[in-house]
């Protein structure tokens, strides 16, 4: 049993035994009765990686319709969800996604007081489930129960992805073709004219050139930027079709130590296996990063099979952020 301090007074909370899909049920007394539903999930970032916890008030899955016992204060009952993100201390804003809204029934927001309360909750029906000891195997345990629908969204995913690529792409190239055209009827068109251009000829800063170029340069940058979100939609589809046992085997979250550079250089100066229990991971987390940005350096979470992959992927996402900062900048 856990002992919740909160705003509407003393929550108890006893958790059940892990089910076959990972899941805890922790039943509610006190100042609020009703149910706590919490299991590993994919991290919000990554859907191949089972490293954040959904606590959900009523309901496991938070694609599913409540279901009772709902939580209750007061009489009134409660919906809504948090997931924690293990790879951020619970204790920063973004460790946290939610909960966006807490409702009743009947559709109307939780009270501030009650909102802190069964925000109390959640959050701490959450730390429980990361702490537990055999928090890997019900990580496991997640990722096989989830895998099937998860991969049947990104299948359509990728599909619409690949289907608006090329729909920019071939926008694209129609803009291209109908620029060359103009083009080359106003270069035929030179040796007749004799008096001075017009105001508005198409030189390179005019409006007339630019209603030629820009479509087509605007309709190749949404097609890579269509085909970056395809190449993420697509590794993470390879990840999780990879056997669950191996890729808690070859893949861990490591701590890069270093110092970015100009042009997205990253120096790394030292790589550790980040701990497994979400408690540890907050507090060597945050010691490392106090103690790299004493020197000016900072503190990467990768996922990788081995210290220097996971190096490696810390300079790959270096240069990945300094080109995208570069494009951001440079863009007319």
């Amino acid at each position: 049993m856990i002992t919740i301090g909160t705003p509407s007074g003393t929550v108890r909370a006893v958790p059940s035994e892990a089910d076959a899909t990972g899941s805890v049920l922790y039943t509610l007394t006190g100042a609020a009765s009703g149910t706590v539903h919490v299991t590993a999930t994919s991290s919000p970032a990554r859907w191949d990686r089972f490293d954040a916890v959904r606590a959900s008030l009523g309901s496991v899955s938070a694609h599913e319709l409540p279901a009772e016992p709902l939580v209750r204060i007061r009489g009134r009952a409660y919906q809504g969800n948090t997931v924690r993100v293990l790879a951020h201390s619970a204790d920063v804003p973004w460790g946290w996604q939610g909960p966006m809204s807490l409702l009743d029934t009947d559709d109307r927001p939780a009270p501030e007081q009650t909102s802190q309360t069964l925000t109390g909750i959640l959050r701490a029906c959450a730390g429980d489930y990361a702490a537990r000891s055999d928090f890997p195997s019900l990580q496991h345990a997640a990722r096989r129960h989830d895998t099937p629908q998860l991969l049947k969204w990104l299948d359509a995913m990728i599909s619409h992805a690949e289907r608006t690529q090329t729909r920019w792409l071939d926008e694209a190239e129609a803009h291209r073709t109908q620029a060359t055209r103009r083009s080359g009827r106003v270069v035929d068109a030179g040796p007749l004219v004799h008096r001075p251009p017009a105001p508005d000829a198409p030189d390179r800063e005019s409006l007339a050139h630019r209603a030629e170029y820009l479509p087509s340069r605007d309709s190749r940058g949404a097609a890579a930027e269509e085909g970056r979100r395809l190449t993420l939609f697509r590794s993470q589809y390879e990840g999780l079709t990879r056997p669950a046992a191996a890729s808690e085997s070859e893949e861990r979250a490591y701590f890069v130590i270093g110092r970015w550079r100009g042009g997205g250089d990253f120096d790394s100066w030292h790589v550790e296996e980040a701990p497994r229990r979400s408690g540890e991971w907050a507090d060597v987390h945050e010691q490392r990063q106090e103690d790299a940005e004493g020197i000016f350096g900072s503190v990467n979470v990768v996922y990788a099979a081995s210290p220097q992959a996971a190096a490696d992927q810390a300079r790959r996402e270096a240069r990945e952020i300094s080109d995208r900062i570069h494009r951001e900048r440079t863009r007319p």
